[in-house]
Order: C-alpha cells, then structure tokens, then sequence
C-alpha cells in the first residue's frame, strides 16, 4: 500500500511503491509540517481554509452526515462515486505537489484521490465539485507512535498519547506484551474488545466528517497479514492460526471469524453515518483466507492482476473480485510499475480492469508518481457485456474474452503464447508515451490503431481490440 505522505514527501519503491520522506506503511517518519506536501497551491488552499474549516472537536463539515456521534451536520449530498458501467474510471493515489495546472488536471481527470488536507481537497472541488476523496486510516492496527495521518481534515498528527491509555484495546502476546507489526510497527489491535470497537468507530467518523471525506479506505485490513507482519512477535498467530485457532482474548473465537463482526459493525456504524468503508483487502491470493470480504461497501484491492500470479491465484482473486464488482459495490484495483515505458503490463492491467469492470470500478497504476497519466486510460469501449460470476464464463479460443459495446478485451493470464482469430478484422490498440504529468498540466502520449484478423497473446498479457 502506499502510506500517507507528509510534507516534501519523495518516493521510493518497497515491495510496491512507498514514500521516503513519508511514513512507509504507517510505520516509522517525522510529523508533518501543516501544508501537506502539495506546492503553493494546495499550501495556499490549506492556510485558507484553517479558520474557517471544522476544529477537531467540532467534528462538522460540508456535506457531512447527518449524524456523527451526536454531532449534527447539514444533510448529506449523493454519493459522488461516478457510474464507471461505460467509462474508465482513475481513482489515483495520495497526490504531490502541485502546480495550479496540474490541479486543474487532476480535478478534470481522476475520480478522485485520498489523504488529501481539507484545502487541498476544496481547491480541487472548486473545480470540479464531484471530485472524490477517501480518509486514510488504518484497519485493526494502531499508527506506531512516531507515524503521522490526516487527524481533524487540518493536520497531520497521531491519536497515540490518547490510545495507549487503553491497554485492553491493544493485542498482546501470551507474554502479556503488545504486538507490533514486524513491517513496519503499527500495532495489532484486539478487534472484540467493545471499547475499541467505539473508539474506532467514532473516531473515523469525526476525521471523515472534519475532512469532507467521502469515504474511509481502511488498509493493512486482511486478517492473513497477520500470519507474515506478527508471527515474530507473537508465534500463536503464524502461518493459517488466524483461521484455524481460536483465542480465549477473542470470546472463543478465530482471528477471522472476530474480524468478520468486527468489520461487519463498523461497516454498519459507519454507513448509518453515510460513509462508505472500503478496506484493502490485498489480492485474493491467500487461498486460506475465508475472511467475508463482502461484508463492507466497497474493496481496495491492492496488487491485483499481477502478471507474477499463477492462474489458480489469477482465478481465486478474479473470482472475489467479480463477485463484489457485480453488486455495484465500490472497487478500487491498483498496481504498480516498475517504469512508466511498460505498455505491456500497462494493458494487463487495464485488460484485466476491464474484464471485471462493474457500475462502480476504478483502477489505478503508477510507477514513479501518482500524478501520472496514460494515453489508454481514455480508450471508449462503451457499455460492456453483462457481468459474468465466474472467470470460466468468459473463456474463449484458450484466452479470456469480454465483449463492449464498441470493442473486445481479451486476456491471457497464462504461461505460454495462446493465438485467436477474430471473427472480423478489429482495430488493436496500441499506446505509447504517457507518465508523469508535467508542470504545465499537459497530456503526453498517444493511442494508435493497427488492423489485425488474428492476434497471438504472449503469457501474462492483456489487448483492447476496437470495432
């Protein structure tokens, strides 16, 4: 995942993609300054607003629920996640610095963002008032101590000092002592415990509020994290423990199987609210996990569709996704590149997108920067072919075919070249350019068509035909 960034943060590749200067996975990092790492612009934005945005114990926003924990706000505004049923849909991730034209780009040209400063987030609404933006917080875990996230909509900080007064929230191993995260020290959390539960609760709902978020992306929110982050710390939880064992701490229950209710809670604490939790639920890869990832408005699946997959792996994760994807449930898929130049896992990835696109479906992948563009994001395939419940459905000549409107996606998740002949000539799209969105705003790259009647896929590849 990548973590929130605080001021003048730089990036840096770890395991996906991370900040340097930023708190890597909630973990380690300085507090921010108060401008929040955006340029002039949103700096400007973020001084702006201070006096007259919400203070943290108001808990009142623009547009916010209706109710938050007692606090009365004006009624809520419809949700503004746009209907993605025949567009592509760019939710991109934490955004930099930026100029006054690329937050023109940015307003015009994403869905939305999140872990944005309430100025930065109503700079960018002035442009566009549909523009979406999502809290940041982690799921079952504690910020460590020195790590920083957007506390009140105004500041970066750590509810800390006031957490750690509550020992029976925290998770402790059969030494009786906390366990941190061997990633990156967040700390596990004890899901059943009632007075964590409502803090939690209320909590995320007065930063969403104080923030004019639309929404809550929980992350590190899979119970199989804890198998791989915890097992140093405490052995009782490694390898498959969180769904076989049952713990005394949890009313006799699996690590899972709390975290079902736990999640299932909050989701509806949270909805009442008019906020939609949307947790990262990894991607479906671990074939162990049975964790009801259906239980909240919306997934982040974060390291979806990658090519390294096998095609057991490809089909369990394709299977989730489908699934959640086809009850217009909010699904945001994300990757990462090792160079903005690989048009060819580029296409994987948005072949893949589109494979599953539901109503409400939004892809992002970046490699250097989130304030990337690329040419293939704005393909017009029109509206797509039902969904199907299961990747099968949509086997055809040996590869994975859907079929839109103006065009085809076909995809080969295998390990060798598979060929197919189309059944009419169609027009291949081929990208080229594209990446980091310069100063001035501007679009680079381009989209060219080349004719083809057959077409071989190479193992691990993706192809958008037009009509």
């Amino acid at each position: 995942m990548v973590a929130p960034m605080p001021p003048n943060g730089a990036m840096r590749l770890l395991l996906a993609v991370f900040f340097l200067a930023g708190p890597a996975c909630n973990g380690g990092g300085a507090a921010p300054a108060p401008d929040g790492g955006r340029g002039d612009v949103a700096a400007a934005a973020d001084t702006a607003v201070a006096d007259a945005a919400p203070t943290p114990s108001d808990g009142v926003a623009e547009r916010a629920p209706t109710e938050v924990a007692g606090v009365e706000a004006p009624p809520a505004s419809p949700s503004r996640f746009p209907d993605t049923t025949s567009t592509i849909g760019i939710l991109a991730d934490q955004l930099p610095n930026l100029s006054s034209l690329q937050m023109q780009f940015a307003a015009t040209h994403y869905v939305g963002s999140q872990k944005l400063l309430l100025g930065t987030t109503r700079a960018l609404r002035a442009i566009n008032p549909n523009f979406v933006v999502l809290h940041y917080h982690l799921a079952m875990w504690q910020s460590a101590p020195a790590t920083s996230f957007i506390t009140n909509g105004l500041n970066w900080g750590n509810d800390y000092p006031d957490v750690t007064t509550h020992e029976s929230w925290f998770w402790h191993n059969s030494s009786g002592a906390r366990v941190p995260s061997s990633a990156d020290g967040k700390l596990l959390m004890n899901v059943s415990d009632a007075g964590f539960a409502a803090y939690w609760a209320d909590s995320i709902a007065r930063q969403t509020v104080a923030g004019e978020y639309d929404g809550v992306f929980l992350d590190s929110a899979s119970p199989a994290l804890l198998q791989g982050e915890c097992s140093q710390t405490d052995p009782r939880l490694a390898s498959t423990a969180v769904r076989t064992q049952t713990f005394s701490e949890l009313g006799g229950q699996t690590w899972i199987a709390a975290w079902d209710t736990w999640i299932g809670a909050l989701d509806a604490s949270l909805g009442g609210a008019g906020i939609p939790l949307i947790p990262n639920t990894s991607a479906f890869v671990t074939t162990w996990d049975n964790s009801d990832y259906n239980r909240t408005a919306g997934i982040f699946v974060e390291g979806f569709a990658d090519p390294g997959f096998s095609v057991t792996d490809w089909k369990a994760s394709t299977t989730q996704i489908l699934a959640i994807a086809g009850q217009a449930k909010i699904v945001i898929l994300q990757n990462y590149l090792a160079d903005a130049s690989d048009v060819a896992r580029r296409l994987y990835y948005l072949a893949n997108y589109l494979l599953v696109k539901g109503s409400r479906t939004y892809l992002f992948y970046f490699a250097a920067n989130p304030l990337e563009w690329y040419p293939e994001w704005q393909i017009d395939l029109g509206a797509p072919a039902a969904m199907q419940a299961s990747p099968d459905a949509l086997v055809w000549q040996g590869v994975y075919r859907r079929d839109y409107a103006k065009g085809v996606v076909l995809l080969n998740p295998g390990t060798s070249a598979v060929s197919v002949t189309l059944a009419a000539p169609m027009r291949r799209v081929d990208p080229q350019g594209g990446g980091a969105v310069p100063s001035d705003g501007s679009l680079s790259g381009s989209v060219s068509m080349t004719s083809v009647s057959t077409l071989t896929l190479a193992a691990g590849a993706g192809a958008i035909l037009l009509n």
